[in-house]
């Protein structure tokens, strides 16, 4: 069975393209990989699409699990099963995007309004997997209300097919809102998963959090996204690793996922603007400079596009 770091990256629709994958990768800035969701609905895509999707992944020399997305046990299992073949560690099934386009169909956090379906799904890939490969499941605490968690977790969890549960503290309804009681929440779907190791996934910005709250909770360990994405160093720090100071890991982060796009010809502006914007916020020291380019960012360029006279502020959502 698949051992699992105590401090894991979120899977980040949009945001983990090869160039940002190889950039952490270089720098060891996670232990264990779980990819962004990839979405099945109609048949399973060749091989060579598997691999492409995969092989940054495979490259950090890390263990990864694939996250799938879909309705279609069947086919689900079929990915499943063709991703450990090219080198998956586990597999991820993802119940909790929130996204209205993702739930209208059911997949993503709309599975949550299909207890019966989840199960199916995750026992289907049970059953095609090798006993090694662990069969996790990523969740909200409800559709409307986390009252739900009572019939959800023992529902997915009764054949037992789940090695682990991630656990994101907001119901589907309230998106991405700021919300009271996370920990109360946590608290509950840990003791419903009777013994099943539980994530927390959810605001977990701080060394502080990542380390107190698994401990405070009795969970197997936390998850950050967006905090990765502030620091990306900050899983390194929780797990008491060498690390440079917040500031200077984000121009060295930055400066690194520039670098390994400059050999396919250049970082797009938007990807650009949108990475700067999570390491930086309102002080990005590139926004006013990337945001009049028309062309891919190389890294020669970028001494000369850095603003000078920025400081360091609260951070603010991404343009």
């Amino acid at each position: 069975m698949l051992s699992l770091p105590r401090y894991l990256p979120g899977p980040m629709e949009g945001i983990m393209h090869p160039a940002w994958i190889r950039a952490a990768g270089q720098w060891e800035l996670a232990e264990h990989w779980i990819t962004p969701f990839f979405r099945l609905s109609a048949e399973l895509p060749r091989q060579r699409l598997l691999r492409a999707f995969l092989q940054p992944f495979i490259a950090s020399s890390k263990p990864v699990t694939v996250q799938l997305m879909g309705t279609d046990p069947g086919l689900l299992a079929e990915a499943a099963s063709a991703f450990v073949e090219l080198g998956a560690a586990g597999i991820d099934f993802n119940f909790g995007c929130p996204s209205r386009r993702v739930v209208s169909g059911g997949a993503g956090g709309g599975a949550l309004r299909n207890p019966p379906l989840m199960r199916r799904i995750l026992s289907t890939a049970r059953g095609v997997l090798p006993p090694s490969v662990p069969v996790s499941a990523k969740i909200r605490t409800g559709w409307h209300s986390p009252e739900e968690l009572d019939h959800l977790v023992p529902e997915i969890l009764s054949d037992g097919a789940v090695s682990f549960l991630t656990v994101h503290f907001r119901t589907v309804s309230e998106q991405y809102l700021p919300i009271a009681g996370r920990e109360r929440r946590w608290d509950r779907a840990i003791q419903l998963a009777a013994g099943i190791p539980v994530i927390l996934n959810g605001d977990l910005h701080t060394v502080q959090e990542l380390q107190c709250l698994p401990l405070q909770l009795g969970a197997a360990g936390a998850m950050a996204a967006r905090g990765f994405l502030r620091d990306p160093w900050l899983l390194r720090r929780a797990a008491g690793k060498n690390t440079p100071e917040p500031a200077v890991g984000r121009e060295l982060f930055f400066e690194t996922v520039v670098s390994a796009a400059t050999e396919e010809g250049g970082l797009f502006p938007g990807r650009a603007i949108e990475l700067s914007n999570f390491l930086w916020g309102e002080a990005n020291p590139y926004f006013e400079s990337l945001k009049k380019r028309r062309r891919p960012i190389t890294l020669p360029e970028l001494p000369s596009l850095r603003a000078s006279d920025r400081t360091e502020s609260a951070p603010h959502a991404a343009h």
